[in-house]
């Protein structure tokens, strides 16, 4: 008798709970709907750190199970932060002008309207007109749609080309970089249409709603714990079948699979584009939360720390991608937040602000050395000694 997929896969069963469980615990404990535990700005850290979760997940998707170290992952994530930011600005921009022309002795006319809302955005680069890629931001619908389409389309046509060349290894991780690095060169222009380097703000408001920010942080909480959980389960059913038995087969002997007659090109390609829209989801989740984004943050650097966290987490094990992202990201939160003491040696002191990056890249280092399964193979070596001892029993 055949099996169910939850049946096979356990550790799905018990992540979905685990996350059930956290979320339940955090709403409850949060000032919107609890018992005021929890601050409103910790919330928003913890939905945060869910979007990170989610798109180590598509990391660890294309890395770890396909082999395809990408370097621009996190281009994918932004560009997902501004489709849905450019709706967010818009439609708050536009509710306020509305308002302060309300009691005009004229009323404006709808091309007064957009003139205005046009020099509220965009008047810190020194114009009032709205570029082209503006043309539906007045429709949620679609700049959703476009949170899937744009950055899916880029990856499709970046991995087209460069799969159909058969660029490998380390050459493709380097295309990859300089294609984040050419987007963020280009976004920081003030002609990119985006605001420049200003980027897009205020974007932790949503428009037409009068809820406090104690609910509106609960809710893309909820969001993000949502989208993670369907990520998992997307990721775990993948990985499960034959098409994970490909992409490992991809991973371990690129040669030798397509020497069996499986069109790797394609392969890659699909994992390349559906990896890319699931990081696009978690940003358009993340930013939000974060209240703004610019071109800093699809900087080639983010997408080196996505790597590091990882394999931090344990490459190649769903669950080893998520702990290294909450790890190292709440880990990232207490070192510069300031919340970590000053260590006084006497002749220095170890300011944490400072030092937390080279922390960072030398436990990426000592992971890589001496223990390459990462923090998940922990659990790997427990579940291992708990079969074990069954067997013997």
């Amino acid at each position: 008798m055949q099996r169910s997929f939850i049946a096979k896969n356990p550790s799905v069963l018990i992540f979905l709970a685990i996350l059930a469980l956290f979320t339940l615990l955090v709403t409850v404990m949060s000032e919107g709907f609890g018992v005021g535990g929890i601050s409103t700005s910790f919330i928003k850290t913890l939905g945060k750190t869910l979007c990170l979760c989610l798109i180590a997940l598509a990391m660890d998707l294309i890395w770890g199970y396909t082999g395809i170290l990408s370097l621009g992952h996190f281009a994918f994530f932004g560009l997902g932060g501004y489709m849905i930011g450019m709706w967010l600005m818009y439609e708050r921009t536009r509710l306020i002008v509305v308002d302060s022309l309300a009691n005009a002795e004229i009323p404006p006319t709808d091309g007064e309207v957009i003139d205005a809302i046009g020099n509220q955005i965009f008047g810190v680069v020194g114009s009032s007109d709205f570029p082209l890629i503006w043309a539906f931001a007045d429709s949620l619908t679609i700049q959703l749609a476009l949170v899937l389409l744009v950055p899916g389309l880029l990856a499709l046509i970046f991995g087209w080309l460069a799969f159909r060349s058969r660029v490998t290894g380390v050459y493709l991780s380097i295309l990859t970089q300089a294609m984040t690095l050419a987007l963020a060169l280009y976004l920081f222009q003030n002609d990119s249409g985006l605001r420049g380097n200003n980027g897009l703000s205020g974007l932790q408001n949503l428009p037409g709603v009068t809820a406090s920010q104690d609910h509106v942080s609960l809710w893309f909480f909820w969001a993000s714990a949502a989208a993670l959980g369907a990520g998992y389960l997307l990721c775990a059913w993948l990985v499960s079948g034959k098409f994970g038995s490909v992409i490992r087969g991809i991973r371990d002997n690129e040669a030798r699979a397509r020497f069996l007659g499986y069109s790797v090109e394609t392969y890659k390609l699909v994992i390349f584009t559906l990896t890319a829209c699931i990081a696009a989801i978690a940003g358009a989740l993340y930013y939000p939360q974060a209240g703004i984004i610019n071109p800093a943050e699809i900087a080639p650097i983010a997408s080196i720390y996505l790597a590091v966290w990882v394999a931090i987490g344990g490459r190649g094990r769903l669950y080893g991608a998520v702990i290294g992202a909450a790890f190292v990201s709440l880990l990232s939160t207490w070192f510069t937040g300031g919340q970590a003491p000053d260590v006084n040696l006497g002749f220095y002191t170890i300011k944490w602000v400072d030092w937390w990056l080279v922390l960072l890249g030398l436990s990426f280092v000592l992971v890589t050395l001496f223990a390459p399964k990462g923090i998940g193979g922990l659990i790997d070596i427990l579940s291992d000694r708990r079969a074990a001892k069954e067997a013997s029993q």
